[in-house]
């Protein structure tokens, strides 16, 4: 039977992924990759400052038995290394479309410029050349849009005995009855429950002497 050399899940960890959505939340410029893992490293860092250093597995030494493969940079942080971010959550995230990619063409800063002009002083030809901008791909927070929720549609004040409802299919002389009878239909409705108000009232109120009593 084989054996697997696998040592880590390349799944994307809940706590790899809120991580990385802070981070890039929290940034007033869209970061680079090179910067989402810089500042989880730090953020890591200061959050286990304090706590004392996993032991070391010990070294596989029997003869025969397969390698273990090399331990990542960072075992013991939610962004164990670089090929996790890039490889595996950067994908989840964009997958599930908390976050997108945006590509821009952005200006080199003049250190960088300059150290390649004394590099290429020696040819003109090639100082002239010198690339002074590069692409760049950034990854930004997507803000979806707050849906307000669905107000029920209130159906209107005699709904039971007709109000609302289509008569176009009648002609001219039956829909004018059929809406003088809903109207009438509609005021009774109105007194029946201006008696049963009055009569709820009516209870309450004798109830209330009662109490006093």
């Amino acid at each position: 039977m084989a054996l697997s050399l696998r040592a880590w899940n390349n799944a994307p960890t809940k706590e790899a992924c809120s991580l990385v959505l802070s981070i890039i939340k929290s940034q007033p410029v869209a970061p680079t990759v090179q910067e989402i893992f810089k500042l989880a490293v730090q953020r890591e860092l200061e959050l286990h400052k304090h706590s004392p250093a996993p032991p070391a597995p010990p070294p596989t030494t029997t003869p025969g038995t397969p390698q273990a493969p090399p331990l990542p940079r960072y075992p013991n942080h939610a962004i164990r290394s670089m090929r996790y971010l890039k490889d595996v959550v950067l994908p989840s995230l964009l997958s599930s479309q908390d976050v997108r990619r945006v590509h821009r063409t952005e200006q080199l800063p003049e250190e960088e410029i300059k150290r390649r002009l004394n590099a290429s002083r020696s040819s003109r030809k090639q100082a002239s050349n010198i690339q002074t901008s590069i692409d760049v791909w950034r990854f930004e927070y997507r803000r979806r849009p707050l849906v307000p929720p669905k107000l029920e549609e209130q159906e209107p004040y005699g709904a039971d005995v007709g109000v609302g409802a289509d008569w176009s299919h009648l002609n001219k002389r039956r829909r004018r009855a059929r809406e003088l009878s809903v109207k009438r239909d509609v005021q009774w409705v109105r007194q029946l429950d201006r008696a049963r108000k009055e009569g709820r009232s009516t209870r309450r109120e004798a109830a209330e002497d009662v109490q006093i009593l």
